[in-house]
C-alpha cells in the first residue's frame, strides 16, 4: 500500500519536535528460569519493537543491553508474561540472571502512523481514485499527516481531538478535493450516453451545435 506522507511531512505539518511523549513502566520481574518478564496488562503484541534500561541503581537481566531494540513474544493466555526476542518472530532471549528495577518502553513506530493514515485516505476516497499514484497532492500530503500525528499523539495522551473530530475533518476536505480536482477517469468513467440524452450531447448532422432544441435560430 502507498504511503501518502514522510516522517518529514509529520513535523512539516503539526507535530512538534519533542512532543512525542513515551513513559517507561516498571517491570514486575524477571524470570531466568523461563526467560520471561512480568509487566501486569502490558498490551504487548507480537513483535512490537521495545526498549529496556535500569532504573537508578537496579541492573538488566544478562544478556539485556540497555537501548538496545528487542521484539516483544507474548506468552499465551497471559495478560502479564512476555519474552523479548533479538529479532522479529526470533526466538526468545536466554536470560541468564534477573536484574532489578527494569523500565520497559514500545517504541514508537512514525512509518506505521504512516500506514495508517494512508489506509483511512484510501477507506474515504472514492473507488476509481484508489489508488492514489505519485506525486500526490499537498491535500492529499497534509492530510495524512494530520491523521498520522493525530495517531502518535493519541498513543502517547497528547491529542486534545477525538476519532470522531478527526474522521470528519478529514473525509470532507478530502471529498472537496475529489470532487474539485480530481475527473472520474478509467472504466468507472460514465459514456456519453450514460451521462446525457446523445441528442443533447451531439445534437444532429444538420445542427451540430444542438441549436434545433431551443427553436432554431
Amino acid at each position: 500500500m502507498a504511503s501518502y506522507c514522510t516522517v518529514a511531512d509529520l513535523y512539516a505539518y503539526g507535530l512538534p519536535r519533542g512532543a512525542l511523549a513515551n513513559p517507561a513502566r516498571l517491570v514486575q520481574q524477571a524470570d531466568p528460569a523461563s526467560d520471561t518478564l512480568s509487566l501486569d496488562q502490558h498490551g504487548f503484541a507480537l513483535n512490537d519493537p521495545l526498549t529496556l534500561r535500569a532504573e537508578g541503581g537496579g541492573s538488566l537481566p544478562a544478556p539485556l543491553v540497555a537501548g538496545v531494540t528487542v521484539y516483544a513474544k507474548p506468552v499465551p493466555n497471559s495478560e502479564a508474561l512476555f519474552q523479548v526476542a533479538a529479532a522479529p518472530d526470533g526466538p526468545a532471549i536466554n536470560l541468564t540472571t534477573a536484574g532489578s528495577r527494569i523500565l520497559v518502553t514500545i517504541k514508537i513506530s512514525r512509518e506505521a502512523a504512516i500506514v495508517y493514515g494512508s489506509a483511512l485516505i484510501d477507506d474515504m476516497l472514492p473507488a476509481h481514485l484508489v489508488p492514489l499514484t505519485a506525486p500526490y497532492s499537498p491535500i492529499v500530503v497534509i492530510t495524512c499527516a494530520e491523521l498520522a500525528n493525530w495517531k502518535l499523539l493519541g498513543s502517547t495522551g497528547g491529542s486534545s481531538k477525538t476519532f470522531s473530530e478527526m474522521i470528519d475533518a478529514a473525509k470532507k476536505r478530502l471529498d472537496r478535493w475529489a470532487k474539485d480536482a480530481v475527473p472520474i477517469r478509467g472504466e468507472n468513467a460514465p459514456t456519453i450516453s450514460a451521462a446525457v440524452p446523445v441528442a443533447a450531447a451531439v445534437g444532429s448532422a444538420s445542427d451540430s451545435r444542438g441549436w434545433n432544441k431551443f427553436g432554431g435560430v
